[in-house]
């Protein structure tokens, strides 16, 4: 078993949907431990003796601390033997400690060669493939291991980002329940299968997943923002309130509490809502979705004085245009110019 594998660390990854999304990435043994660890050897050329002299000298270094004699001795090693799956092997864990993908998915595709048939070999690079967004080439190995072992739930787990990262939500889904069926206490697939039923529409159960996620992890921002996206899109604004809440203690921003005067307003809070975009305002004045927010709420208050707060108007009418200065393709915005302008 490589090193890196024993602690069973999980590495999450955020990534860039229209909604703000999280998902998992996970690295080899963050389920269950693996059972088979690819033999010291398995070579029929070249000096065994030598071979293995190296990969001796190879596991003291390691066990030394000194990773670059280590990898000389696993080069060594590959020299006198080409065949020598462990040094193949350790020269994939080396790199990949050290995050040096390119050298690390030249040797996990050397380990493929020699293991076809062995799941670690073929999810690591998978994995290391992955980490160079090249996803294509990531899910065929990934499915590939998957045919070895088709209950690893990390395999599911990132065979399923892989497509949502590529844009196919769809084809991600039954690889997403998979790894949540394999191991439903696993907070990050409970995440990851809320952000792809967010991406096919299905925000009922985005919700529920995202605050199973919530229950088996520590929250982030990323994932409460989630959670707040889908009960505006489900209009559940009570529990969007208190889910904006939650964020902001956790993590001020303009995104939080331009949701918060969003959800405010749909429930008729006006005084509030008008308070919480003027807070996103001063977090960064720049930041149009809420100069949109507050300027609708100013116009409500026009309208409802009767169209005699001329002040509220024209401070609405300030906002729209600024708005429109920093993204110009707004058409509802123009619209709104065009009808309480002069």
């Amino acid at each position: 078993m490589p090193r890196d594998c024993r602690s069973r660390f999980y590495r999450a990854m955020a990534l860039l949907l229209p909604a703000i999304a999280l998902a998992g990435l996970a690295s080899c043994g963050v389920f269950t431990k693996k059972s088979g660890t690819v033999p010291g050897n398995r070579t029929t050329v070249g000096s065994m003796e030598d071979a293995q002299r190296y990969l001796d000298m190879a596991e003291t270094s390691l066990n030394a601390g000194d990773q670059d004699a280590a990898l000389a001795a696993f080069a060594a090693a590959i020299e006198e033997n080409p065949r020598i799956t462990r040094a193949h092997m350790g020269m994939t864990e080396i790199y990949k400690e050290r995050k040096q993908w390119p050298e690390a998915e030249v040797s996990s595709r050397r380990w493929v060669e020699l293991e076809p048939r062995n799941y670690e070999a073929r999810y690591t690079h998978g994995y290391i493939l992955h980490q160079l967004n090249r996803l294509v080439e990531a899910i065929r190995e990934y499915r590939q291991a998957l045919i070895i072992q088709p209950n690893s739930p990390e395999a599911n787990l990132n065979v399923a980002t892989a497509h949502l990262q590529l844009g196919q939500p769809e084809e991600a889904l039954p690889f997403a329940q998979r790894a949540v069926d394999l191991y439903p206490q696993h907070g990050p697939s409970r995440a990851n299968l809320g952000v792809i039923y967010a991406a096919v529409g299905n925000h009922e159960a985005a919700a529920l997943n995202y605050e199973s996620a919530m229950e088996l992890m520590e929250p982030s921002p990323e994932l409460t923002l989630n959670l707040v996206e889908s009960l505006r899109h489900l209009q559940r604004y009570p529990e969007m309130v208190n889910a904006v809440e939650a964020l902001i203690r956790m993590q001020p921003s303009p995104d939080a509490y331009e949701r918060l005067g969003y959800a405010t307003f749909k429930l008729r809070d006006y005084d509030r809502s008008e308070s919480a975009y003027r807070s996103a305002l001063q977090l960064d004045p720049n930041y149009y979705p809420a100069m949109n927010g507050l300027a609708v709420n100013l116009l409500n208050d026009y309208i409802r004085s009767e169209r005699t707060d001329g002040a509220a108007r024209q401070e609405a009418l300030n906002l729209l245009r600024r708005s429109l200065q920093v993204s110009k393709n707004q058409p509802r915005i123009v619209e709104l110019l065009s009808r309480y302008g002069p």
